[in-house]
C-alpha cells in the first residue's frame, strides 16, 4: 500500500516538475517571438518629464545574467542601477525638445558613491543649463538621495518626512575573538603599517595606523561631499554641523517634527503630502493621457527609444573603453567582478582592433589577487607596445590591486572623490586542524617531503611554510614598489613613503604624484584621443562576447523590459534592515576569504575601500 502511494507521489512529482519546466519555456519562446515580431514603438508624450527612479544600488557593470533561473529568480542585478545608463538618459533629453524637466523620485536609491553622485549630478546641471527644470520629489532623503536631490531646481519633502544626514563612517566587524573560540589558525602575511585589509581576523578593534588614515581620507570626502551640497543649496557647513551633531537640541525646536526642522534649515523648499506632490507636479509640467498623475515617461523606456547604438562594423576612428569593475579574481570572471584571464581577453581584442585608435581602461576596484593584477598589467603594457595610447580613468575606488594595473597607464586620471593608493601587498591562509580536533577529528599520514600536504584541511602550516609565504610577500611588496617607481618616476624610497598600504584621497594622490589629473571619464576619454591624435571619433565599449542564452535574455530584458512589472515598492523587501545588515556584512567577510583563488595567496586588496555613502 505504502509503495503504490509513494509511486503515486512521485508521478505527481514528475508531472508538476515537467509542467512547471514546460511553462517556463513557453513563457520564454512567447517573450523571445513577441521581440522579434513586435513593431510598437514608446511614443513620447510631448512636455513629458523624464522621470528618474533609481531602484537598488547605482554601479559602473551590472552584474551577468547568465541563465533563466537568475531571469525569473533571485537575479543580483535587479537591484542594480546602471550608471550609464542614468548619465545617457540625461544627456539625451536635455537635447530632446519632447522633455521638459526632470523628476527625480529617490526614495528606492539604496547606495552610491560619491564619485558616481558626482557624476549624475554633473548631467543634471549640464541639463538645467538648457531651460529645463529639474524636481526632486521624496519622502525620506537619506545622504546619498539628499546629494543628488540639491541639484534639483526644487526639493520637495512629504509633509511627515525627514532629510537623514549622519557623515561618512567606515566600521567593520572583527572576528578575532570568534576565531580563537572557534580554534581556527588565521596565518597572516603583509608588509605596509597602514595595510589593514586583514585586521578583521587578527584582531579585535581598528589599529591605531588604520584608524589615522581612515579618519584623514574620510574627513577630507566628507569636506567634499558637504562643500558639494553647500554650493548647491547656498548652506555653511555650521548649518551642518548643528543639524547632524546636536538633533535632539535642533528637533527639539521644532516640537520633534523632523520635515519642519528640513524646511527651516533650508535643505528642502517645500513640504507637501504624496497627493499634494502630485498634484503640485501636474501644474508644473501638465497631465498624462490617462489624466491620472502628471506627464512622465520613466527613464528606462525612454532610453530604449532614444538611444542610437552604433556597430563597431561601422568602423571609423574609435576611443575604446573597457570597464573594470569589483574585486580582481584569476581567471575568467563574469561582468560584475575582474578576472585576470577575461580582461586580458578583452585587451587584446581591443590591441587587435584596427578601428580603436587609443584605449581608456576604466578603473573601480579595491583591488584583490596579485597574480590576476599581474596578468592584467603585463596584458595593458603590451597594449602599449603596439603604439596605443592607454588611458586609466579612476572611478569611485582604484587602490591596491586596482592601482597596481593603473600604473601601466599613459595617463592616470582620478575622479575628484576618488580612493586610490592602498600600495601593499597580503596573503591569509586559514588553517582548521585545531577546529577538527576539538569535535573529534584528527589527521595524520605520511609524506616524501616536508611541504608535502601541508595544505591539507586539518593539517598546521609549517614554520618553515609560513617563513617562505612572508619572503614571498616582502617580494611582491618590493616588486610593488618598483613597478609605480617605473611608473611614475620616482625612486622605490619615494614609493615607500606613500605607501605601506596607505589610502589617498584623490587630491592627495596628485600632490604625491600617484595619478597625473583629476577629471571624469569623458575627461580622460578627451585625453586618451589627443594622445591619439585624432579629432572625429566615437566612444566603442569593448565587451565580452554574449553566448546564445545570454543573447537572448538580453534581448528579452531590454525589449519587454521585464522590471517594469514590479514596482519599485514591491522590491522594498530585498532591501537593508540592520539584522540583514549584520548578515550582509558577515557574508561578504566570509566570501573574501572563501572566494580569494590566487594561485599564491597573494593579494592587493582594500577591504576598505569599498565603503558608499
Amino acid at each position: 500500500m505504502f509503495a503504490k502511494l509513494f509511486r503515486g507521489l512521485l508521478s505527481v512529482y514528475r508531472w508538476v516538475r515537467s509542467f512547471c519546466l514546460n511553462l517556463i519555456f513557453i513563457i520564454v519562446l512567447v517573450f523571445f517571438i513577441t521581440t522579434i515580431f513586435s513593431s510598437n514603438r514608446l511614443k513620447i508624450p510631448e512636455g513629458a518629464a523624464l522621470l528618474i527612479t533609481p531602484v537598488g544600488s547605482i554601479v559602473e557593470e551590472v552584474t551577468s545574467v547568465n541563465s533563466f533561473s537568475d531571469l525569473f529568480g533571485g537575479n543580483p542585478a535587479d537591484n542594480e542601477v546602471l550608471l550609464q545608463d542614468l548619465l545617457e538618459s540625461i544627456e539625451i533629453s536635455a537635447r530632446d525638445d519632447s522633455i521638459s524637466s526632470i523628476v527625480l523620485q529617490l526614495d528606492y536609491l539604496q547606495g552610491a558613491t560619491l564619485t558616481q553622485l558626482q557624476d549624475i549630478g554633473r548631467a543634471l546641471t549640464d541639463f538645467k543649463a538648457s531651460s529645463k527644470n529639474v524636481y526632486a520629489i521624496a519622502d525620506n532623503l537619506s545622504q546619498s538621495q539628499y546629494y543628488l536631490a540639491t541639484f534639483a531646481n526644487e526639493i520637495i519633502l512629504n509633509n511627515i518626512g525627514s532629510v537623514n544626514l549622519e557623515g561618512m563612517s567606515s566600521y567593520q566587524y572583527y572576528y578575532a575573538e570568534a576565531i580563537e573560540k572557534l580554534k581556527i589558525n588565521v596565518h597572516i602575511f603583509r608588509v605596509g603599517e597602514y595595510k589593514s585589509a586583514v585586521e578583521p581576523f587578527e584582531l579585535s578593534s581598528m589599529s591605531d595606523a588604520a584608524r589615522a588614515n581612515y579618519e584623514e581620507w574620510l574627513n577630507e570626502s566628507w569636506q567634499l561631499f558637504v562643500d558639494n551640497i553647500s554650493q548647491q543649496r547656498n548652506l555653511n557647513s555650521t548649518q551642518f554641523d548643528s543639524y547632524i551633531n546636536s538633533p535632539d537640541e535642533q528637533l527639539a525646536l521644532f516640537n520633534g517634527d523632523t520635515a519642519a526642522m528640513a524646511l527651516d534649515f533650508g535643505l528642502v523648499d517645500q513640504l507637501r503630502s504624496r497627493p499634494e506632490m502630485r498634484n503640485y507636479l501636474i501644474d508644473q509640467i501638465g497631465l498624462n493621457d490617462e489624466g491620472t498623475s502628471f506627464n512622465q515617461v520613466p527613464y528606462q523606456n525612454y532610453l530604449s527609444e532614444r538611444r542610437v547604438s552604433l556597430p563597431a562594423s561601422l568602423g571609423g576612428n574609435q576611443v575604446g573603453l573597457i570597464i573594470a569593475s569589483g574585486t580582481i579574481y584569476d581567471g575568467e570572471q563574469t561582468a560584475g567582478s575582474i578576472g585576470g584571464d577575461s580582461l586580458a581577453g578583452l585587451i587584446r581584442q581591443a590591441k587587435n582592433d584596427d578601428n580603436i585608435k587609443a584605449l581608456v581602461l576604466r578603473v573601480d576596484s579595491p583591488g584583490g589577487s596579485a597574480f590576476a593584477s599581474e596578468v592584467i598589467r603585463t596584458e595593458l603594457l603590451d597594449f602599449k607596445n603596439s603604439g596605443k595610447p592607454l588611458v586609466v580613468s579612476m572611478g569611485s575606488v582604484a587602490a591596491s590591486g586596482g592601482y597596481w594595473i593603473a600604473t601601466a597607464a599613459d595617463e592616470i586620471w582620478a575622479s575628484p572623490a576618488t580612493i586610490t593608493g592602498s600600495i601593499g601587498i597580503f596573503g591569509i591562509y586559514p588553517t582548521f586542524g585545531d577546529t577538527l580536533n576539538s569535535i573529534g577529528i584528527y589527521v595524520d599520514g605520511v609524506g616524501t617531503t616536508t611541504q608535502a600536504g601541508v595544505y591539507g584541511l586539518g593539517m598546521e602550516l609549517p614554520e618553515s611554510t609560513q617563513a617562505a609565504i612572508q619572503l614571498n610577500v616582502e617580494k611582491g611588496y618590493e616588486r610593488f614598489l618598483q613597478i609605480v617607481s617605473e611608473a611614475r618616476n620616482m625612486t622605490p624610497e619615494e614609493v615607500d613613503n606613500v605607501g605601506q598600504g596607505r589610502v589617498w584621497s584623490a587630491n592627495a594622490a596628485l600632490e604625491h604624484g600617484l595619478v597625473d589629473k583629476l577629471g571624469d571619464l569623458d575627461n580622460a576619454i578627451e585625453a586618451a584621443a589627443m594622445l591619439a591624435g585624432i579629432e572625429q571619433y566615437r566612444t566603442q565599449l569593448v565587451t565580452q562576447a554574449l553566448s546564445p542564452t545570454e543573447i537572448l535574455i538580453k534581448s528579452v530584458l531590454e525589449n519587454l523590459n521585464l522590471s517594469s512589472w514590479f514596482s519599485p515598492r514591491s522590491k522594498l523587501a530585498l532591501f537593508s534592515t540592520p539584522l540583514n545588515d549584520i548578515y550582509q556584512q558577515f557574508n561578504e567577510d566570509i566570501q573574501k576569504l572563501l572566494l580569494s583563488n590566487d594561485p599564491n595567496n597573494l593579494y592587493l586588496q582594500c577591504f576598505a575601500c569599498l565603503n558608499t555613502l
